[in-house]
């Protein structure tokens, strides 16, 4: 059948009606994909920085924690946190249990026990082992593999130093730096009455014939805590200070001397050149039994912040 003019003026307006409508649709189109492939790109873009501050993080030296007498590696964990948070994300902690300080007693056996004559090896072999496993768990974990920090606590610091000087231990050539905290490291005098060596001589040994720092080639900076002052005279009022103060008396020979609660500051500090001594003022021995208020140690957060630098 013929088609009526009314009817071709509306077939025609659907028509232009149907054109302007794919018009609109692939304009809207185009610039949907304008703007995802704009987007996209600014992602993309933002993940490359990511990675970048990533890979600028991992140049950081990589951190070994070593235990103090008496600890195990679960009291170091949160040290360990605080650690990766500030962008030392290669550190390990030597794997040390609280039963394992148990082996020291074997040297009980030798007649340089009873002398006060003893040497570290091999009655601490087991530590040293320990230490070589941890830095190179750190290293394993590090993009900067030619430089190690050792953060020794306590009884590590001197351990550091025999370890290092051993020949033993192939991982020991990769420490660039030690940072002790509280770390007995100078030999008991033995000249003054009631003081007994509970190293049994391993500190005078240390002292004697370990090498310096600066003849190994490496940094060394002592880190001593000022939490509590001992006091030589008992009284009820300072029962605490006077049980402290006989436990310094042990290890430098006077009482009344500041220190972390465990170590005097004196003991903590090495008089060797090139040797940086740094005091902490209200800062304790352990992290067992520390908290963030009064009694903060030295990997506690608000300790950390004050030389976290120096690693």
């Amino acid at each position: 059948p013929s088609i009526m003019p009314h009817q071709n003026l509306a077939t025609a307006m659907r028509i232009a009606s149907s054109q302007k409508t794919s018009s609109s649709c692939s304009s809207l189109t185009t610039m949907r994909r304008t703007t995802f492939s704009f987007y996209n790109r600014k992602i993309s873009s933002r993940r490359r920085s990511t990675r970048t501050f990533i890979s600028a993080s991992n140049d950081k030296p990589a951190v070994v924690i070593l235990p103090g007498l008496g600890n195990a590696t679960e009291d170091y964990e949160e040290f360990k946190e605080e650690l990766s948070s500030r962008g030392f994300v290669a550190t390990s902690i030597a794997q040390v249990a609280r039963p394992d300080w148990l082996r020291n007693a074997a040297g009980i056996v030798k007649p340089s026990y009873w002398k006060g004559t003893l040497k570290p090896r091999p009655t601490v072999d087991w530590y040293l082992e320990r230490i070589n496993n941890a830095i190179e768990e750190a290293r394993n974990a590090s993009e900067n593999k030619d430089e190690v920090v050792l953060l020794a606590h306590s009884a590590g610091g001197w351990l550091s130093r025999v370890y290092l000087e051993s020949e033993d231990y192939a991982n020991a050539k990769w420490v660039s730096k030690v940072i002790s905290l509280g770390s007995p490291l100078n030999a008991v005098p033995l000249d003054v009455p009631g003081v007994v060596d509970q190293t049994r001589g391993i500190l005078t040994y240390v002292e004697a014939n370990c090498l310096s720092p600066k003849s190994l080639g490496i940094e060394w900076i002592c880190l001593a805590g000022t939490y509590k002052t001992g006091v030589k005279e008992f009284s009820r009022e300072r029962f605490s200070d006077f049980i402290v103060g006989q436990g310094y008396k042990q290890v430098c020979g006077t009482a009344d001397a500041r220190g972390d609660g465990i170590t005097p500051v004196e003991s903590a500090q090495l008089q060797l050149e090139g040797v940086e001594n740094i005091i902490l003022e209200g800062v304790f021995h352990t992290p067992v039994g520390s908290n963030n208020e009064d009694r903060p140690w030295y990997g506690t957060k608000r300790i950390l912040d004050t030389w976290v630098s120096k690693i």
